[in-house]
């Protein structure tokens, strides 16, 4: 059975005392982080389906990677940056001879970018969130001649529903400097919402980031779709298969991500031995905290049918094979 964050401080409340966490909640988060990115934790993918209406995307904070996908219902690969610069690849994406789809796969650009989407052309900066912390939201960026600014962004209460079409542009607090990039995103320490950030140009709102309370320091993985249709009202469906990344849990009603909580008892355990410097002692109870979740996890991992372990298999025709997908 799961376990809400309120009765996982009860139970693990008297181990963490003995094992000399001060502060119960970090600890619990830190060995479920841990715990998350385990090989053996099945429960770490998600099916998720996205429709982007631009080349490029992201995926929300709550996830870290994409692992499969399939766009308007055809499988694709995923390629690096890296993809285009192989001899025997297709060079600059960006310039696919005539007669070849320009809609190769999904490009995945990295997973450090400070905010969702970047700003287009130069953009003042506002928020958005449902409470108001007395902390200060700090962007770092460029401006139009390259040269570093910063700013604390005014974080505006929504006004009724939480739709940015009910805002009026003139009606709210914004950045007085012009930002051409983003760099760095600081939240506010005593946030306890969601706060989203838009760039306001021509007098209107654009969507850059919606971001978690409890990470202080935002990271996204943003993709791209190389050969994106120039029709203006072009959209893609994706389905992808996704990894999930850890957030921390704050509130005494979220739940646990795990159906035991003994792995997370053992991982405190460990932390509390690799923290006085007893190697051995923390490397035992890792160890132990792993073996309990792969104990669990091979219990629960029962399939019916074919489980694809590769879906790059050999002689595959692959999303290639549909003239529907091309966009030459």
């Amino acid at each position: 059975m799961k376990y809400t964050f309120s009765q996982a401080k009860q139970k693990l409340a008297p181990h963490a005392g003995a094992y000399g966490a001060l502060d119960l909640n970090n600890a619990i988060n830190v060995a479920m982080e841990e715990l998350s990115k385990s090989e053996v934790w099945n429960q770490q993918t998600q099916l998720v389906t996205l429709t982007s209406v631009n080349e490029y995307f992201a995926i929300p904070q709550e996830y870290n990677l994409i692992l499969r996908a399939a766009v308007n219902n055809v499988p694709v690969s995923l390629h690096r940056t890296d993809y285009e610069f192989l001899h025997s690849g297709p060079g600059n994406l960006d310039a696919v001879p005539a007669g070849y789809a320009p809609l190769n796969g999904i490009q995945a650009l990295g997973t450090t970018f400070p905010t969702m989407y970047a700003p287009t052309g130069g953009m003042t900066l506002v928020a958005f969130s449902t409470e108001d912390p007395d902390g200060v939201l700090l962007v770092r960026g460029k401006d139009t001649n390259g040269d570093f600014i910063s700013a604390e962004v005014p974080i505006n209460s929504w006004t009724g529903p939480t739709d940015i079409d009910t805002q009026d542009v003139d009606e709210v607090t914004a950045t007085t400097q012009t930002f051409y990039e983003i760099t760095s995103v600081v939240m506010p320490q005593d946030s306890t919402a969601y706060i989203t950030i838009y760039g306001i140009a021509d007098d209107a709102f654009n969507f850059l980031s919606r971001m978690h309370p409890s990470i202080r320091v935002p990271e996204f993985t943003r993709y791209r779709l190389p050969g994106f249709s120039s029709d203006d009202d072009a959209s893609y469906e994706i389905l992808c298969e996704v990894e999930r990344r850890f957030i921390p849990i704050v509130d005494d009603d979220d739940v646990v991500p795990f159906d035991s909580l003994f792995p997370v008892q053992y991982m405190m355990k460990s932390f509390q031995y690799f923290d006085s410097n007893e190697i051995d002692a923390g490397t035992k109870y890792h160890t132990l905290a792993m073996q309990m979740l792969q104990k669990r996890e091979a219990h629960d991992d029962q399939f019916q049918g074919l489980v694809v372990e590769n879906p790059l298999y050999a002689l595959s025709p692959g999303h290639m094979s549909n003239e529907d997908f091309y966009n030459c």
